[in-house]
């Protein structure tokens, strides 16, 4: 103090969140909640792969009716069905807590008992819309605080809303499937990232470990957030504008987050993931789609019946030939579906404040941590494109929260841009023009979000309640959709085996049956064979009252008499 020639005083930190940022927040979890809750009441059936992950669920809660050859199988554990799964057990295990409160505060107001399989279909089908829409939903506060960490308040609500009102992500966000919990884990990994590329210390890499490690038992590629990390803390220590011991101590207090969360998981499975992308990533084939167009031919039923790729997605058809061929390809496939995802404008908005912040681009560690992530999933997915032989809408939400992100930052540059337009540009520079650009994309966006999920398939769910009184465990049930078998009841913890010599077979097909866009349905051609059979028979049409000519689902009965 002597030395100093004055009293000490106590500092108070610096404040970076006041007032308006919590009514902020609020405001967008409000419209999230509203917004996910409509989404979820009008959805008329959930993606198909929701069914997967349900049964997932229910093998989880259930695990000793797991086994297709035992359904009865008291030895089996929990953990051995997160071993045997292809998909990591975080979401699942989501649905399995949400299931159970579902099935507490909706089943009891539910005719037909409480365990009826019906009931168990829907219900859980429903956990599984849940789960994942109030991921979503908290998903708005990690976003916020990186928009305003690395532009501002507007910036940082206006890119948040628009992740949760275009179409793409907030659909498949409510649709029952992984993308909420992945996200979740993806953006509070990169809040944590971008904090720590300001304030470098141990604490922050770790915590931006352990973030990335929760959304990797979602779904594996969240490994590309700790690469993207890892590679800009290097590149600050290479260049020695972080000191390079320090340097090592944040990369490895990041590698021990991930693995405190991720390591037991690879452990129980010994290896990084049991899905059959990474291996078919390494193992390239004359054509790139042959076990994903087709299903896996040499595969048993049970899995065939699940098997098949992606519907909302862009597809090398016809396969081509060449390494160069399909990069390309892959590239702009991943372009394309990217545009799609972020609803068009949005995406020029993005594109848009790149060359606005340029310089600071050029100078910033903390942007370098949000453009190295996103560019490593640009480059995976393109990757995928030429190997595997379509890109997905799914595949792009990692893109896209990081473009709504760019789009909200851009707004103020775009208003100030079209101030200087004559006659109208005293509008947009003045304080409505930001907020009349972000009303303007939400209004776009806004009808399409607001769509009835897969209105077109809600006739497989009818006709699966149709067809549970009326097959039995020695039918043959064809349905390349999977939706009819499910509430059924007869997938619900695992698919079974198709009877050697059936004297009855189903079939459930649409008004699409002869279309190419379902060729890589791996049953679709066994539905054919039915439908074609002169012996089979149309026994239910859907909508009620419609005729077989009319009929956008139907259900085609065929049997074969047995024994002279």
């Amino acid at each position: 103090m002597a030395l100093v020639g004055a009293r000490m005083e106590a500092v108070a930190p610096k404040r970076s969140f006041f007032g308006p940022d919590y009514l902020l927040l609020l405001a967008l979890v409000a419209i999230a909640a509203a917004l996910h809750v409509w989404i979820v009441a009008h959805t008329k059936v959930t993606a198909r792969d929701s069914i997967g992950f349900a049964r997932l669920a229910l093998r989880i809660q259930s695990p000793e009716s797991s086994n297709p050859e035992r359904p009865e199988d008291p030895t089996r554990m929990k953990i051995d069905v997160v071993k045997e799964s292809q998909h990591p057990p975080g979401y699942p295990l989501a649905v399995w807590m949400t299931a159970k409160f579902v099935r507490q505060t909706i089943v009891p107001a539910m005719p037909g008992g409480l365990y009826s399989s019906l009931q168990l279909a829907e219900t859980t089908l429903l956990a599984t819309q849940i789960a994942s829409a109030i991921a979503a939903v908290l998903l708005v506060i990690p976003m916020y605080v990186t928009g305003r960490m690395l532009f501002g308040r507007v910036a940082a609500f206006a890119g948040t809303l628009l992740f949760q009102v275009i179409p793409v992500p907030a659909q498949i966000t409510s649709d029952g499937l992984t993308e909420g919990a992945y996200l979740l884990g993806g953006a509070t990994a990169l809040m944590f990232a971008v904090r720590a590329m300001r304030n470098p210390g141990v604490g922050g890499f770790l915590l931006t470990g352990l973030a990335i490690g929760a959304s990797y038992l979602v779904r594996p590629e969240a490994m590309i957030l700790g690469v993207g990390v890892g590679l800009v803390a290097a590149y600050q220590g290479f260049q020695r504008r972080w000191p390079r011991d320090l340097t090592l101590g944040r990369l490895a207090a990041l590698g021990v987050g991930v693995m405190l969360v991720a390591g037991p998981y690879m452990l129980a499975i010994g290896g990084i993931s049991n899905k059959p992308s990474p291996k078919e990533l390494l193992n390239p084939t004359p054509d790139p789609r042959t076990k994903l167009w087709k299903g896996q031919a040499a595969a048993p039923p049970a899995m065939q019946a699940v098997a098949g790729g992606a519907i909302f997605a862009k597809w090398m058809n016809p396969p081509i030939e060449g390494h160069a061929g399909r990069l390309l390809w892959g590239a702009e496939a991943t372009a394309i579906e990217t545009t799609k995802s972020l609803h068009y404008l949005p995406a020029a908005f993005a594109f848009f404040a790149l060359i606005a912040f340029r310089k600071r681009i050029a100078t910033e560690p903390a942007l370098w941590t949000l453009l190295a992530i996103g560019g490593l999933n640009a480059i995976l997915l393109t990757y995928l494109g030429a190997r595997v032989g379509y890109v997905s809408e799914r595949h792009t939400v990692l893109l896209v929260m990081i473009g709504c992100l760019l789009a909200g930052g851009s707004l103020e540059s775009i208003a100030a841009a079209l101030g200087r337009l004559p006659v109208v540009g005293a509008f947009w520079s003045g304080k409505f023009g930001v907020p009349a650009l972000l009303v303007i994309l939400v209004g776009i966006a806004l009808p399409s979000t607001l769509r009835p999920l897969h209105a077109n398939r809600e006739g497989f769910k009818d006709a699966g309640i149709w067809l549970g009184e009326r097959v039995t465990k020695n039918d043959t049930v064809i349905d390349p959709f999977c939706w009819s078998e499910w509430y059924a009841g007869r997938t619900l913890y695992f698919v079974p085996a198709d009877p050697g010599e059936p004297e009855i077979t189903w079939a459930i097909v649409d008004d699409k049956l002869r279309d190419d866009d379902h060729e890589r349905l791996p049953r679709m051609d066994a539905a054919r064979n039915v439908v074609n059979d002169g012996r089979s028979e149309v026994v239910y049409c859907w909508p009620e009252g419609s005729t077989k000519e009319t009929a956008k689902v139907k259900v085609y009965k065929l049997v074969r008499k047995k024994g002279p």
